[in-house]
């Protein structure tokens, strides 16, 4: 007779540890699809904006030989930073679109493929004026809104860069600039909110 009992109550905590288990990952596809619909209204929301202000933190250069010999010598010893990961937080670089224009001024620790342009200007990505082909989308796969755009650096006509934002519900951002004459270069920042009515 304890046997019974004894095997009525272990089919009961079996049934009742898969009822719980069962549960619980329901309750985990609920608040995933719950967390997916919240980022979307977020990323549409800011789809909609006309201002984006985006203070840039961290540099990733695409690093040659070259690049990496210089870096090296030069300024990453004992800093913290390698050459593929520079920390420029602190150091003012940004990118501002404000409807349908965008200022940039972002630094460049790459090298230079063709000797096109005037040296003596600003080394840096430096942009300023009105894009060509300004898009945004958002990538709801991935969970992001895409902005692209082209447009010229200050001062150099032909040196011609395309540029992709891509921005996260949680205000993360990342730009990936491709040039005519510089290497790629990758940058990590912040958006930052901006009340459109001031």
């Amino acid at each position: 007779m304890t046997k019974k009992v004894i095997y009525k109550r272990l089919r009961l905590l079996c049934c009742l540890s898969v009822l719980i288990t069962l549960w619980n990952c329901k309750s985990k596809d609920i608040t995933a699809s719950e967390n997916y619909a919240d980022n979307l209204t977020t990323l549409k929301i800011l789809q909609e904006k006309e201002i984006y202000n985006i203070e840039i933190d961290v540099a990733y250069p695409f690093v040659t030989a070259a690049t990496q010999q210089v870096a090296n010598t030069l300024f990453l010893s004992r800093t913290g930073n390698t050459a593929n990961r520079i920390d420029v937080r602190g150091d003012s670089y940004f990118i501002n679109i404000v409807k349908d224009s965008v200022k940039g001024d972002l630094s460049f620790m790459g090298e230079r493929r063709l000797s096109g342009g005037t040296y003596g200007m600003n080394r840096g990505i430096a942009f300023e004026g009105v894009p060509k082909n300004l898009e945004k989308s958002i990538d709801k796969k991935n969970n992001k809104l895409e902005i692209k755009f082209s447009i010229n650096q200050n001062g150099e006509p032909s040196e011609k860069y395309d540029v992709r934002l891509l921005i996260f519900p949680n205000n993360k951002a990342e730009v990936e600039i491709t040039s005519t004459f510089k290497t790629f270069m990758r940058y990590s920042g912040t958006l930052q909110l901006v009340d459109e009515f001031q």
